[in-house]
C-alpha cells in the first residue's frame, strides 16, 4: 500500500500546535503504512506526545530552526522522497501547511491539493474529498501515485509506545532575524477551530465556563457558545455559534448542556462528527449527534478534565 508521511513543524516559541488528538486522528483516519516527519527546535521536549502517539515518527533537530526556515525543510524532504515510486504527504490545514505543502509539490512535481476534508479507498485508487472554499461543493479528485495534500483530522489520544527516532539536522538555509508578536484575538479561532467545544445554557452558571475552557485547552479546542450563553454574558457575543452569528465546520463539535433549537444548529450542522451531552434524552440535539450522552454535561466536563490530565 502507498506510503503516508505527516510532516509537523515544531517552533517552541510558538505556544500553538498539534497535539496528541491530531496524531490520533491521522493513524485512525487513513490506512496503510504510516510515519511521521518532524522538524523542530525542541526534540526532547516533544519526543513523548509522538512516542504515545502510535505512529512510528523521525525527528529532525536544530536548536535554530524556526518557523522561517521552510526552504531547509523542503529542501531536506526532496532529498528524502525523489528517489521514491509512490507517496502520500500530508501537511496541516493551514496557511504554513499550505505554504510548505505548495512548494513541496512544486519541487518535487507531484500533485497538490489542499483542503481535503476526507480520503476514500476505492480499489486501488484514493480519492480525495476536497472543500471549495466556504461553499457546500466538495470536488473528488483521484490521488496519483505520488501526492500531497493538507488536510485536518481528530481523534482520541491513546498510550502507545512506538519509536522515536531523532537526527541531527544540518539546516543549509541562513537564519534569518525575526520576531514572533501575538496577535489580538479575533475570534477566527472559532471559525476555522478544527475542534469546537460549546458550552449551552444547560452548564447553568458563568463559573461553570472555566472547567470547559480547561476541557478547550487539553482538546486543542476553541470554545463556542449558543445565544442563551452569550445574551447572559457568560461568554463574548463574538463566541456565539448560530444564525445570528457564526456559521462553522469543525471536525468535531461538542455539545455540553445544549439543547439544540434551529438558530443554533443551523451555525453547527456541517460539523462531521457531533458529540451532545444533555439530562434530556429528547432534546434536539441528539438528532444531529454521532455520540450522545444522556447525563449532566458538568459532571462529563469535569471527568474528561481528570482522564486528560492523568
Amino acid at each position: 500500500m502507498t506510503p503516508i508521511y505527516y510532516i509537523q513543524l515544531e517552533d517552541q516559541k510558538i505556544a500553538e500546535g498539534n497535539s496528541s488528538n491530531t496524531l490520533a486522528g491521522l493513524k485512525n483516519s487513513f490506512t496503510g503504512p504510516k510515519s511521521v516527519l518532524v522538524f523542530s527546535n525542541q526534540a526532547m521536549q516533544i519526543q513523548t506526545k509522538y512516542r504515545q502517539a502510535g505512529i512510528p515518527t523521525i525527528i529532525y533537530q536544530n536548536e535554530h530552526y524556526t518557523l522561517t526556515n521552510l526552504t531547509s525543510v523542503v529542501t531536506t524532504l526532496v532529498a528524502r522522497f525523489t528517489a521514491e515510486k509512490e507517496y502520500l504527504i500530508i501537511c496541516d490545514n493551514d496557511q504554513v501547511g499550505s505554504s510548505l505543502g505548495s512548494r513541496l509539490a512544486a519541487a518535487l512535481g507531484v500533485d497538490f491539493v489542499a483542503n481535503v476534508q476526507e480520503v476514500q479507498q476505492e480499489g486501488a485508487t484514493r480519492i480525495a474529498n476536497q472543500s471549495l472554499g466556504q461553499t457546500h461543493v466538495c470536488r473528488q479528485v483521484p490521488l496519483a501515485a505520488k501526492s500531497i495534500i493538507t488536510t485536518s483530522c481528530t481523534g482520541v489520544a491513546g498510550k502507545a509506545n512506538t519509536e522515536v527516532e531523532v537526527l541531527d539536522w544540518n539546516m543549509q538555509q541562513k537564519g534569518v532575524a525575526y520576531q514572533y508578536v501575538a496577535q489580538k484575538q479575533s475570534a477566527n479561532d472559532l471559525a476555522y477551530a478544527k475542534v469546537v467545544v460549546a458550552a449551552g445554557k444547560g452548564l447553568g452558571a458563568a463559573e461553570k465556563l472555566q472547567p470547559l475552557q480547561q476541557l478547550a485547552q487539553h482538546l486543542n479546542a476553541s470554545v463556542g457558545a449558543t445565544k442563551a450563553v452569550t445574551d447572559q454574558g457568560w461568554l463574548d457575543a463574538t463566541r456565539m455559534i448560530g444564525i445570528s452569528n457564526l456559521i462553522i465546520s469543525p471536525t468535531v463539535y461538542y455539545a455540553f448542556g445544549i439543547s439544540g433549537a434551529v438558530q443554533h444548529t443551523i451555525g453547527m450542522k456541517k460539523a462531521k462528527q457531533v458529540i451532545a451531552v444533555n439530562t434530556d434524552p429528547a432534546a434536539p440535539i441528539f438528532k444531529l449527534a454521532n455520540y450522545g450522552i444522556v447525563g449532566d454535561a458538568n459532571t462529563v466536563i469535569e471527568q474528561l478534565n481528570q482522564l486528560l490530565t492523568e
